[in-house]
């Protein structure tokens, strides 16, 4: 949703949003030519990744450290609610984010307040910092005659915080043993033999019969250091303890706060949202996927919080089979098609938990609430996941919400979008429901699409942008901004400002700094001159305005682009995510291929956005890499305009059709649609020129090769700018002379060479 939505008290069950994501494709190989034709682009470093991407999207990911006292491989999976056998363990993935305990007093907390978590339970102030109890994985292993017991925390500032409680059948019969958990955990599930309890001060084995409780004595490490992106506690547990394993055994597992000494749970009080006798738990382990399905299931916990609510956990279990585990027998990565969440290990950590924003503003304060290096993002893996590479379509998530967005709301939307286009579909966390796609917000994007990558087949020339709301808004900064990445850009009910645009000049920014300064599309628009886009707009929208949204499509329509925009009048912002009415922009996702080296590339950008520590900000598109802006202050707007007639576009001849349309939804929704396609005619000839406009362009590389002019062949180039440009050409032959102004420079051997421009007009002349 956008900035107003918070001030206008919008329903929780309002907000959707969606991410689409692709699988991974291998890309053409890096070819050459001695034609003067385009040469082929050169492959990303990443299989399946569009070339030209950032680097961040390269950057190799992080590696978690294996806690202290493990001795067996980290092969977790990286899908939650999934487990995988690893040489001798078998290792489990939770959701994160899911600890929110039972239903009970009070309202649900949490920062994304149009996704509401199902349970009630916050955490005390202090080292908790709002996630103290979270699992992020867990593990049972085998080692000769001991078993090992492994808990991963999302946070662990503090190892005097957290508790947990492995409870064991281990006789396979859940008519024997007890019911009752113990320890302080208000739990219930049958067949109950032995309850493990481990915290920082020890591991107790429990006899659920007897209650009779034994210290096991140096059993627990405690992996844990501030600057480490894991904390861990591992439980080596000697034969003697627990009782001979010549069957499977049925294990379940909960965590919360440890109380003094760290032998059992601290009570929850009604101040931290529990009603009196409710369970002092705040995570359930081993919850599938297709158990926390549902509308409105945020956070992967609505099953957790109705059985936490009764207090009976039997349904949330892991067997555990010994025989497995001795003859160190190792499965893969399960692969789970359908709505999943999937993680990532993030190349920066910036703290521990959840945080607050920071400041009471209707849009946010656009800053990171989820700190820690390893962040979750939604996915959705059609059942013919197997027929790749599949393209990748990204569903951006509006304000107040987050990455499950429209798994929780728009399950129908997912069916036309991905499992009918046999795409995948991925949504991003980032980092937030209010960062608006800028800084960290961005980095979570291009990190996400990293590990989507490297874990599926991906087309890497079919990949969909699309969002609604605030995602509609990332539609135009990340479309507009990597406009060679995508091959189609659908926007719903998305504010062309990060903000609202009333219209012309009037808007209300949506927050400070990045938002205000550099949140305006519109003078990106001429970047969109190779990508299409599909715009979907309510007239009654009170947070989009329509007519900041009319006066974007008419710049659209003035620069004669390719466009196609639908709006209907009686759809209000929140109709689409409550109704679930996203059936006409799914039907326009298509199954384009983006462009790879057009003829005339028009590119402005806002030099004040990238990041370089992290990788993130544009630096090129197309066959124009290497940008840098002399001014790269905040509002700053750096252009370019660059034409090869060695590679000239085809004629172009607008074709604008309009009239009545109604949604493809039940019951259809009456609108009306203007659209604008390109008939293509013919060629012009070929010459070896170059033209260029440049402004506020410190820098520029020109990939010779792709814009048509082959090393060695005689070419010249016309570059205006109105400063000093350093102007670096490459695919050149190895020592191919390059003029201008009277001075000559020669190629390397590798066909590179850089000259310097003044402010002017200058006549670059090779071979």
């Amino acid at each position: 949703m956008l900035a107003r939505c918070h001030l206008l008290k919008c329903a929780a069950t309002a907000a959707a949003l969606v991410v689409t994501v692709g699988l991974c494709a291998t890309a053409p190989p890096a070819g050459s030519t001695t034609t003067g034709q385009p040469q082929p682009e050169t492959a990303g470093l990443v299989t399946g990744l569009p070339s030209g991407v950032p680097p961040a999207a390269l950057h190799a990911e992080p590696t978690l450290p294996r806690p202290a006292g493990w001795p067996f491989p980290d092969h977790f999976s990286r899908t939650s609610g999934t487990s995988r056998l690893a040489s001798g363990a078998l290792e489990w993935t939770d959701f994160l984010y899911d600890d929110h305990g039972a239903t009970g007093s009070g309202t649900p907390s949490g920062v994304t307040s149009l996704a509401p978590p199902r349970g009630t339970y916050s955490y005390p102030q202090g080292k908790a910092d709002g996630n103290g109890a979270d699992i992020f994985r867990a593990a049972v292993g085998l080692s000769g005659p001991d078993t090992y017991w492994r808990v991963d925390w999302n946070t662990l500032d503090d190892p005097t915080i957290p508790i947990a409680a492995f409870a064991i059948d281990s006789d396979g019969d859940a008519a024997t043993g007890v019911s009752a958990w113990g320890a302080g955990t208000g739990l219930r599930s049958a067949g109950i033999d032995h309850v493990l309890v481990i915290s920082s001060r020890g591991a107790w084995v429990v006899d659920a019969t007897t209650h009779v409780r034994t210290l096991v004595p140096g059993a627990v490490t405690v992996d844990h250091h501030a600057d480490r992106a894991l904390g861990s506690f591992v439980a080596k547990i000697p034969t003697p303890f627990l009782p001979a394993r010549n069957r499977p055994w049925t294990v379940r597992l909960a965590a919360g706060l440890a109380a003094p000494g760290g032998a059992a749970f601290a009570t929850v009080p009604a101040t931290d949202g529990a009603l009196p006798g409710q369970p002092a738990v705040y995570n359930v382990s081993f919850r599938t996927a297709r158990q926390e399905t549902g509308r409105f299931n945020f956070w992967m916990d609505a099953a957790q919080a109705l059985a936490l609510t009764t207090g009976d956990v039997s349904s949330f279990s892991l067997p555990v089979d010994w025989s497995a585990l001795a003859a160190k027998r190792s499965t893969p990565e399960p692969l789970v098609t359908g709505y999943t969440n999937r993680w990532y290990v993030s190349s920066i950590e910036l703290g521990k938990g959840v945080i607050a924003d920071a400041q009471d503003s209707a849009a946010g304060d656009l800053r990171p609430n989820f700190l820690g290096r390893v962040q979750p993002y939604a996915v959705y893996v059609p059942t013919r996941a197997a027929n790749g590479p599949h393209p990748l379509t990204w569903l951006l998530h509006s304000l107040g919400v987050q990455h499950n967005q429209y798994g929780a709301l728009n399950p129908m939307f997912l069916q036309q979008t991905c499992e009918a286009r046999n795409s995948i579909c991925a949504t991003t966390l980032g980092r937030g429901p209010d960062g608006w796609y800028f800084d960290e917000a961005e980095l979570d994007f291009w990190e996400v699409w990293h590990a989507l990558a490297t874990s599926f087949s991906l087309d890497p020339e079919r990949t969909v942008l699309s969002g609604y709301s605030m995602g509609g808004w990332a539609t135009y900064k990340l479309g507009l901004a990597y406009p060679d990445l995508f091959a189609n850009a659908v926007v719903m009910a998305g504010p062309p400002v990060c903000g609202i645009r009333v219209t012309g000049d009037t808007v209300q920014p949506a927050g400070p700094g990045r938002c205000t300064d550099d949140g305006r599309s519109m003078p990106l628009l001429g970047n969109a001159r190779s990508l299409p886009y599909q715009i979907f707009q309510g007239g009654a929208d009170e947070l989009v305005p329509v007519a900041g949204v009319l006066q974007q499509v008419a710049a659209i329509d003035a620069l004669g682009y390719r466009y196609h925009f639908e709006l209907y009048p009686s759809l209000d912002h929140l109709a689409w995510a409550t109704a679930d009415l996203f059936a006409a922009p799914a039907a326009h996702m298509g199954s384009l291929k983006r462009t790879r080296d057009p003829g005339r590339i028009t590119y402005a950008w806002y030099p004040n956005l990238s990041r370089p520590a992290w990788g993130i900000g544009p630096t090129g598109a197309y066959w124009v890499r290497g940008l840098r802006a002399r001014d790269s202050g905040p509002g700053v707007l750096a252009s370019l305009d660059v034409s090869s007639a060695a590679h000239p576009d085809p004629a172009v001849t607008p074709v604008r059709t309009s009239g009545p349309v109604l949604t493809p939804d039940t019951p259809p929704v009456p609108g009306t649609f203007s659209d604008l396609q390109w008939k293509l005619g013919a060629r012009p000839a070929a010459s070896p020129a170059i033209t260029a406009h440049l402004t506020d362009v410190a820098a520029l590389s020109i990939t010779l090769g792709r814009a048509g002019i082959a090393p060695g062949r005689a070419a010249r180039l016309s570059v205006q700018t109105d400063g000093p440009t350093t102007l670096s050409l490459t695919g050149l032959s190895a020592d191919e002379r390059v003029q201008v102004r009277g001075r000559t420079v020669h190629a390397s051997p590798s066909g590179s060479a850089s000259v310097a421009l003044p402010a002017g007009v200058s006549t670059v002349v090779l071979g």
